[in-house]
């Protein structure tokens, strides 16, 4: 059977557990370090004033933040700029300007909200463009498509200076584009009866 005093003394045990499951960091005291009079005379002031105070990178995260984003930016349109000024890389401006702006773009649309760009653009894009093409035919529509690919392929073939294999781009490419699709449309269809 158990006594009032087993009982009385299980709360004991349970209570003292609880305070003991703490750790010493989290009771205020200190890591013991180094000299062990030093730490009795300075363990507990440190503790005080760490405490109840966070650091400055803590307080001021976002603008450590910005900053970075800030200054990364600069370095790429710096990159940018004398890329382009050089005369030894000066033919490639194309893809620098493109991957340069591309990045800048990106670390400026955190700060920037994407509707100050989507609705301009989609009040020129409407009325302009998506409304006259969705009043063709369908037909029509997959005529202009195949022909903005034809463009594509004639133009990658014939867009470069390379006299001797104009032909073998040009037949390659439509040979892997038609022969993809007759692949792609050629597959076993299984019944499922």
């Amino acid at each position: 059977m158990v006594s009032i005093g087993d009982a009385v003394q299980e709360d004991t045990i349970e209570k003292e557990s609880s305070t003991d499951s703490l750790s010493n960091e989290e009771r205020g005291i200190p890591r013991p370090r180094g000299d062990a009079e030093a730490n009795l005379n300075e363990g507990p002031m440190m503790v005080c004033l760490n405490k109840n105070q966070p650091s400055w990178f803590s307080r001021n995260h976002s603008l450590i933040l910005r900053l970075r984003l800030f200054a990364l930016a600069a370095l790429i349109l710096g990159w940018w700029v004398s890329a382009t000024v050089l005369h030894a890389t000066r033919h490639r401006w194309i893809v620098q300007t493109f991957f340069a702006w591309f990045f800048i773009a990106i670390i400026a649309f955190r700060f920037i909200p994407n509707s100050v760009v989507t609705r301009p653009v989609e009040r020129v894009w409407n009325p302009l463009v998506a409304r006259p093409f969705f009043a063709l035919p369908r037909y029509a529509r997959y005529g202009l498509g195949w022909l903005a690919l034809f463009a594509i392929v004639l133009g990658s073939a014939f867009g470069f200076k390379l006299e001797n294999v104009r032909f073998l781009l040009s037949f390659c490419s439509m040979v892997f584009s038609w022969g993809g699709r007759q692949l792609s449309c050629s597959s076993p269809v299984t019944n499922p009866r």
